[in-house]
């Protein structure tokens, strides 16, 4: 390899950090919903997916995920001890309204597809969100929730339909 290509490679590779280029590793970028965060998450360059999180008291962190597939829940805690692949039984309650479910777990977490639309539409509508478990009701406020969740569907729509029109410039990307 020519002597100034290699140095251009190893100028390149040394600023990368300082660029934000990312080799081959999962980026994400995140701005602030109120008292969301919402974050778009791509892997080796490509969309991966957007979500919404906050952390509630006793580092409870409450995450939605978004994907062209669907909604999901995530609930995790460093303070948890779960049976991996168990699934739990669970209560969700969004003001009169309440869906038995089962959430899958992991060591410290727990996950559920929310594909029920009144269940959806209720996130944006209530004042809270109680998941009503065996030794315990975790409650999640959704103040905010509205504005955070259609920040969550516009940040799906934008990077799934992102198309570059030139192939030599990185697109913007923005939560």
């Amino acid at each position: 390899m020519p002597r100034r290509t290699t140095e251009a490679l190893r100028v390149l590779l040394l600023s990368a950090p300082l660029l934000g280029l990312t080799v081959g590793t999962a980026a994400a970028e995140s701005e602030s919903v109120g008292s969301w965060e919402i974050e778009a998450v791509y892997k080796n360059d490509e969309f991966d997916r957007c979500a919404i999180s906050r952390t509630l008291d006793d580092d409870i962190a409450v995450t939605f995920v978004r994907t062209g597939e669907g909604l999901s829940l995530m609930l995790s805690s460093p303070n948890w001890k779960l049976e991996t692949g168990k699934n739990y039984p669970v209560t969700m309650k969004l003001g009169p309204q309440s869906w038995d479910r089962e959430v899958a777990a992991e060591s410290s977490s727990v996950s559920m597809d929310v594909g029920d639309a009144k269940f959806v539409s209720g996130l944006r509508a209530a004042n809270a969100l109680n998941v009503v478990a065996a030794g315990a009701t975790i409650e999640v406020p959704l103040d905010g929730s509205s504005a955070a969740f259609e920040r969550l569907e516009q940040c799906v729509e934008k990077n799934e339909r992102a198309v570059e029109t030139n192939p030599f410039v990185v697109p913007a990307r923005r939560p």
